[in-house]
């Protein structure tokens, strides 16, 4: 039977049941589609993937000829009309699949729509109105089918006009993989595993030949001790035991306090408060003295309702198996478990959110140590200053003060019963968060279950994947060094560096330019702009951060923990040691095989190192336009970031310092609030929307990125839009896991890949020109919606 006989046998066996619509007044019926206006947005929406499909095909009717077009549609009506306009949904596949809405246990599925249901169930672009409940009679907005039609484009992926990133990016996306241990799969992530392959192969190398330098022996001898997992598994918490004990018999808070003390002295970490030491947001000439303590661990957004019941009890099964590794019997550990769940959502709720803690004004805030005394009465403080290595001052940042009233509230046991439990549970968490990936592999297969679990990240890295990211992360100075040498050409950072600086000079043509500021907050910005540092590659000058620390071989007697605490030692010491001479802002705050970029505004520099400017973002083989739309399109993006809603609060020195006019900066806000409007609540997957305040800084970035790079394209004596936006288009493709997705929703700052490849591109003219995107089609975006900033 063919589609159009099918579906004509389905409507007239359920032409009874589809008759029964409660009734609506004149408001609803104004806000709820009929079934003929459905009929009609689905045609229009159809048509290129449908040619033949007509009006009847779609509304057939009931058996006695009624079409009953004034009637209100129904969810599972609206459902089984989509699927008719398009002549079936296309099975998903790689991304769409992965990421796609979970259908599966609905009790009430109408049984004429079961069988046809199912296609659409299993196309992932509806889910129920709760995990077992279809609600089929539900009224359908005109939002909530356009909603239905993106999702439908998204998973055919065949028409630019529509869904821009999925048609580009189709085959990459059916076609993807993720590997075992990562999160997800993209250009970053997949040039990061390609980077990653390198970095290891030159670190076999090294322990091949035994290194000739100081810092590639250390190399040597720390990645031998990592991979020597037999010694590390019998040794087990063997090294951290006397630190757990002295937890375990604090028998008051003096007595807990003591041994964190200890454990700063010995190990250089904390375990419920640290000082620290950050560059003064305010002189950034200077350090500033930090004080902060505990957070939870799954963040602010981790305890509601953001997070599925599944994750919640994979956090309280992650934190039983840590306890329980660490010594405790299972009743300890799952009393241990219930103390931390109870106490992390409060914690949570005192904080500041991910944009706020951006935010400068809202982070900068000055304590005395009398004042903190008064808030840590029994807290030890001068001992646990002390073991900080670090100079008393007067000054004490407090970047989260909520938070810091919540913790101080832990240790009042007038305040928060049972205080001294909850504080020992959090100490002992806190150390094998710390240390309990050096200790046996027990450690990293709980962290493997848990990630699995509440990310989706199926299995973990081998051995010898592992060593290297530790190896990375604790030697990334001679590392890099050997890198750098290896792996990336001057040539390329010349071409580089040049591309650099016909960005910038097309972002100073830009800022000239504004009709929303004046020529005096227009005049201080390009001052920025000229005064901006570019790192590029790699460092004209290496250091040798471990001169004089001597990493033990395990004939030697050393082993990964002792070694690894010998460097973040010694790293403590000598931050300790530059306190009066005030921060190096020639320093690269990126390895130079890092896959990513950054502009840092306390240093006014962008830094790209070596690992990023290679394919798929930066190849000597490909058109300019594909480099422009691809690392161009990163470097414009780090460069706006100098004037997102955080970097806008620096100046030119790197110092928060008011240089705006006030009518400047309010129509500068008012774009903002454009600009978190045009994101907030946009889809990335079916049912996972973007969060606009939550991104709006690397959102401003991307439409400045865009801008800028359009307009230097616009220079080319025959601009070619459609081959630059296909590239920026490209370099965001990327899949996760729908556990992933949704997680990053809560708290990372960027958009999800899917608007950063295609939302950008949709508030641009040339755009449009470029693939005949006309009202619409599904790309289109209102004139009036779109923003561009700088």
């Amino acid at each position: 039977m063919n589609w159009r006989k099918r579906w004509s046998a389905l409507f007239l066996a359920a032409s009874l049941l589809l008759a029964c619509i409660p009734g609506a007044g004149a408001a609803q019926t104004e806000e709820y589609l009929t079934r003929g206006e459905t009929a009609g947005l689905l045609l229009e929406a159809a048509q290129d993937y449908n040619p033949d499909i007509c009006y009847g095909d779609i509304l057939q009717g009931y058996p006695n000829g009624d079409l009953d077009e004034q009637g209100l549609v129904t969810r599972v009506q609206a459902l089984v009309m989509l699927q008719r306009a398009f002549g079936g949904l296309p099975e998903p596949k790689g991304d769409n699949a992965r990421s796609g809405c979970p259908t599966s246990g609905f009790t009430d599925v109408p049984a004429w729509a079961a069988e046809e249901l199912a296609e659409v169930f299993a196309a992932g672009i509806v889910a129920g109105t709760t995990e077992t409940t279809f609600s089929p009679g539900d009224r359908i907005t005109r939002e909530q089918l356009d909603l239905l039609l993106r999702r439908t484009f998204a998973l055919e992926g065949s028409s630019l006009k529509d869904d821009f990133y999925a048609a580009v990016n189709k085959q990459a996306l059916d076609n993807s993989q993720i590997l075992p241990g990562y999160p997800g799969t993209g250009a970053f992530t997949d040039l990061s595993v390609s980077v990653q392959n390198d970095v290891t192969a030159i670190i076999q190398e090294l322990v091949q030949t035994g290194g000739k330098t100081a810092g590639e022996k250390k190399i040597v001898t720390l990645y031998q001790n990592i991979l020597d997992i037999d010694a590390r598994n019998s040794s087990g918490i063997t090294p951290i035991r006397p630190y757990l004990t002295a937890i375990d018999q604090a028998q008051t808070l003096e007595e807990l306090m003591a041994a964190h003390v200890q454990v700063q002295k010995d190990l250089a970490a904390s375990l419920l408060l640290d000082f620290d030491l950050t560059v003064d947001a305010r002189d950034s000439n200077a350090f500033l003295l930090t004080f902060d303590g505990l957070s939870p661990m799954l963040g602010q957004s981790g305890y509601g309702a953001g997070a599925s019941e599944t994750q919640k009890q994979a956090y309280k099964a992650y934190l039983e198996t840590l306890f329980t590794l660490s010594g405790q019997s299972k009743e300890e550990a799952a009393r241990a478990a219930v103390l931390i769940w109870q106490t992390d959502p409060a914690l949570a709720a005192a904080s500041l959110t991910t944009q706020e803690l951006a935010d400068v004004d809202k982070t900068y805030h000055i304590y005395t140590m009398d004042q903190l005394r008064a808030m840590f009465p029994g807290a030890e403080l001068d001992a646990l200053f002390a073991a900080s290595g670090l100079e008393q001052t007067d000054r004490i940042l407090v970047s989260d003060p909520g938070k810091l009233q919540a913790i101080a509230a832990l240790f009042d046991p007038e305040r928060t019963p049972n205080s001294l439990e909850i504080l020992k549970s959090y100490a002992r968490l806190t150390l094998l968060n710390t240390f309990g990936p050096m200790l046996g592999q027990a450690f990293t297969d709980a962290a493997s279950t848990f990630q699995q679990s509440y990310l989706g990240i199926a299995g973990g890295l081998s051995l010898e994947g592992t060593a290297s990211q530790y190896i990375q992360a604790f030697l990334g100075d001679y590392l890099g060094k050997v890198y750098a040498d290896r792996c990336f050409s001057a040539s390329a950072k010349k071409e580089v560096e040049s591309m650099a600086r016909d960005i910038l000079a097309v972002y100073r043509d830009r800022i000239q330019a504004l009709d929303w500021m004046s020529s005096a907050t227009k005049a201080k910005a390009i001052r920025k702009l000229d005064t901006m540092t570019l790192h590029i590659g790699y460092p004209d000058t290496w250091e040798d951060p471990l001169e004089g620390v001597n990493l033990l071989t395990a004939g030697e007697g050393g082993s990964f923990f002792q070694n690894a605490v010998a460097i973040v030692q010694a790293g403590r010491q000598a931050l300790a040691e530059r306190q009066q001479e005030g921060p190096d802002k020639d320093q690269w705050v990126m390895t130079p095989y890092t896959v990513n970029a950054c502009y840092t505004p306390t240093e006014n520099t962008i830094t790209f190192p070596a690992g990023i400017l290679q394919p798929p973002f930066y190849d000597k083989n490909v058109s300019y336009e594909e480099n422009l739309g691809s690392i161009g399109y990163v470097i414009a993006h780090e460069i706006t970031h100098a004037f997102d809603n955080n970097g806008a609060k620096f100046d030119e020195n790197g110092n928060a310092a008011g240089w705006w006019t006030a009518a400047d900066y309010a129509a500068f806000q008012a774009l903002c609030q454009r600009v978190v409007t045009l994101y907030d609540g946009r889809e990335s997957a079916p049912g996972i929307v973007c969060n606009g305040e939550l991104t709006l800084s690397e959102n401003i970035a991307d439409l400045g990125a865009a801008a800028c790079i359009t307009q230097l394209e616009g220079k080319q004596e025959n601009p070619d839009y459609a081959a630059l936006y296909t590239a920026m288009a490209r370099i965001w493709c990327s899949s996760y896991p729908r556990e992933m997705r949704q997680y990053m929703a809560r708290t990372d700052v960027h958009a999800p890949d899917k608007l950063r490849g295609s939302l950008v591109l949709q508030n641009f003219d040339q755009f449009y020109e470029a693939f005949g995107i006309t009202e619409g089609d599904g790309m289109w975006l209102a004139p009036e919606d779109r923003v561009v900033i700088w």
